[in-house]
């Protein structure tokens, strides 16, 4: 489904765009052409949203929160409910709990461009710090740890051993998933994704020529900028996910893309949507493909001074050539496992987590096998079927399925019908599952 509409709003974006250039060229009152798109940008939007949920578009409105703080003016929101109307205006102020994403719009979108934006949409972060925590972003927030750090969310206990760099990255992404969407969408401007990803880097380096500058971490990013059909995309789980390296720049905060603008727009959308009002994964189809990504921007933190912590950023960069290469998505396959493997997944299933040093089953199932622990354990760990946090051996599946086969034994991810839908009626191959 995910797909067919993707294509649908990539064609009315074309045809609508075509319309303005015929019927509009004539138009030069600043105001007049902003509303034009903004418009434009309402029924794209409009078109890739659920019925049925209360959700609305309203155009030129604010947020608020609870201790009346509001936002800046916002081109665009994706809303729940009615809001509070103006006096005498067609315009809104919504509370922070009730907006689902927020667009700032751009006919033309250059390094200035998306600085303004980025500077307008950090409103909705400072509003957005006052949010309550609804039931959906803990389950958000515990799906997006789990595809960046490769491990599940702590125990409390385990949260109070955090290193620095830990509590940033769990802090970081339960603000993602509190926080409203921030999407900035150009018209046109940078035309190739090469450009897209200079004029982006060009600006950065222009307002940091001097020493660090505040109000540009990880955070304060947008969650996707569309400039045509060349995008950036923030590294957030949510559902895009590019997990931690144990390289120096460990995170990657930022990718690019070029030809899937809409698709990745309603990646976002539906993800958060799918969350909020529990529905069914399949609207995003029964593929279980994966969308590859141009590496853009990594971080790290770095001390500034005894009290301050700031971040350093690496551009990847790529040449005109290679961002030309068509991207490939990656099918999903299940994993193949061997019988040691096969019996600490059963443990698993059976205990949810286990000790790695106390364990009295686990180490004698070690010794009298005569297995290394981290040899027996890596495949499992590099397809992510487990993680390892201090001692603890866990599941990081949330619905693991193991099929046995002609071809073999195998284990994956199922809350979706990933192997379901892989190994199609399992009862058919005479796979048994356990």
């Amino acid at each position: 489904m995910i797909e067919t509409v993707s294509d649908l709003l990539e064609e009315f974006k074309k045809y609508a765009l075509s319309k303005i250039e015929e019927e509009d060229q004539d138009i030069k009152h600043t105001v007049a052409i902003g509303d034009n798109f903004e418009g434009l940008t309402a029924e794209l939007v409009g078109k890739a949203i659920f019925k049925d949920f209360n959700l609305k578009l309203v155009e030129r409105s604010f947020i608020y929160n609870d201790k009346g703080d509001i936002s800046n003016e916002l081109d665009c929101m994706l809303v729940v409910g009615d809001g509070k109307k103006m006096s005498f205006a067609n315009r809104y102020k919504y509370h922070i709990n009730d907006v689902i994403a927020v667009f700032q719009v751009k006919k033309t979108l250059y390094g200035k461009d998306i600085y303004d934006s980025h500077q307008n949409l950090r409103s909705v972060l400072e509003v957005s710090e006052e949010a309550s925590i609804e039931p959906f972003v803990q389950e958000l927030h515990r799906n997006a740890y789990k595809s960046i750090t490769s491990k599940d969310l702590p125990t409390y206990d385990r949260k109070e051993r955090f290193t620095d760099r830990e509590h940033f990255i769990y802090d970081y992404l339960r603000r993602e998933a509190s926080s409203p969407l921030r999407i900035v969408i150009g018209y046109y401007g940078f035309t190739t994704e090469y450009g897209l990803r200079e004029g982006f880097v060009k600006k950065m380096s222009e307002l940091t020529n001097s020493g660090p500058v505040l109000g540009f971490g990880p955070d304060s990013f947008p969650s996707l900028i569309i400039c045509g059909n060349n995008t950036i995309i923030k590294n957030t789980g949510m559902p895009m996910a590019v997990p931690l390296t144990d390289k120096e720049f460990y995170f990657e905060i930022l990718t690019s893309s070029s030809g899937r603008a809409m698709y990745h727009l309603l990646e976002l959308i539906w993800t958060r949507l799918s969350f909020k009002f529990r529905i069914s994964s399949t609207i995003f189809g029964e593929n279980f493909q994966t969308e590859t990504v141009h590496p853009f921007l990594s971080c790290r933190e770095q001390r500034i001074d005894d009290e301050k912590i700031g971040w350093e950023f690496n551009y990847s960069y790529l040449s005109k050539k290679a961002l030309s290469k068509p991207l490939l998505s990656l099918e999903w396959r299940p994993t193949e496992i061997d019988r040691n493997e096969f019996i600490i997944l059963n443990a698993l299933l059976k205990k949810g987590v286990i000790n790695i040093k106390d364990d009295m089953h686990f180490l004698k199932f070690l010794n009298d096998s005569n297995l290394d622990m981290f040899d027996v354990t890596r495949n499992l760990l590099e397809s992510k079927l487990v993680y390892i946090d201090e001692d603890r051996l866990g599941l990081l599946v949330d619905e693991l399925l193991i099929v046995s086969s002609p071809e073999g034994l195998f284990a994956g991810e199922n809350k979706n019908g990933e192997m379901t839908s892989y190994f199609g009626e399992i009862q058919s191959t005479n796979a048994e599952t356990k």
